[in-house]
């Protein structure tokens, strides 16, 4: 499974947030790196499986370098190949990915579906695809992003569907959530329910996915994501 990427990874707040806003969203961050990869060391193209689901090296690629972009803009300055390696970078973007798949698969068993004008209007809300004032979607940048990385309108447009998918699967489990009475002891403030409320949605939220993570059948090649992550790094 992934004790072995769980060992070497270092949890810290910041670390978490950055993997919250990358699930669920990755299309809208660092449009610019979307389509840049090559193939590991090995000649295999594939990091691991979920479920026979190929995680394959260039969508591997492509993620770490979104996330490694969203690492730079929170802290402002360059990720240095140590703070790299000391954080297990690759080990934590690898963990995320699988984590996205096993989401996927949830909200397919769910029967959530993600309709064309849902995608078209999640493309048409990315900034990076706006011109003019008030910004409105602009063909023009949206065609000459996908030429820039090399990448069809389908392929982006279904990568968008999945995130999508993955946002309504958590937001299912979330708001299948209810708040009872909390016991209190005497002269205990009470909680403040929103805030109450989003601790057991998030708690339940990863309690789940714990649990797709123990029942799915995950296959690392380490070769191949060991080659890669030096490649990377």
């Amino acid at each position: 499974m992934l004790e072995w990427i769980r060992k070497e990874a270092v949890e810290r707040p910041r670390v978490i947030g950055v993997l919250i806003l990358l699930t669920g969203g990755i299309f809208v961050l660092s449009m610019g790196w979307w389509g840049f990869s090559q193939s590991g060391a090995s000649g295999k193209d594939v990091v691991a499986k979920v479920d026979g689901v190929p995680i394959n090296v260039k969508d591997y690629s492509r993620d770490y370098l979104i996330m490694k972009d969203n690492y730079k803009r929170l802290l402002r300055g360059e990720l240095g190949a140590k703070i790299l390696k000391d954080l297990n970078f690759p080990g934590i973007v690898l963990r995320n990915m699988i984590y996205r798949q096993l989401w996927i698969d949830e909200g397919k068993s769910l029967g959530i579906t993600v309709s064309d004008k849902t995608v078209v209007d999640e493309i048409a809300k990315i900034p990076f695809f706006q011109a003019g004032s008030p910004p409105v979607f602009s063909k023009e940048a949206y065609v000459t992003f996908l030429k820039e990385t090399h990448q069809s309108a389908r392929s982006f447009e279904r990568s968008v569907r999945l995130d999508v998918l993955v946002q309504r699967a958590q937001l299912f489990v979330r708001a299948s959530q209810t708040i009872g009475a909390v016991p209190l002891a005497p002269g205990q403030t009470p909680p403040d329910p929103a805030s109450e409320r989003s601790r057991i949605q998030n708690e339940t939220v990863e309690a789940l996915q714990n649990q797709l993570e123990s029942k799915a059948h995950i296959d690392i090649d380490q070769k191949v994501f060991k080659a890669l992550s030096r490649q990377l790094l």
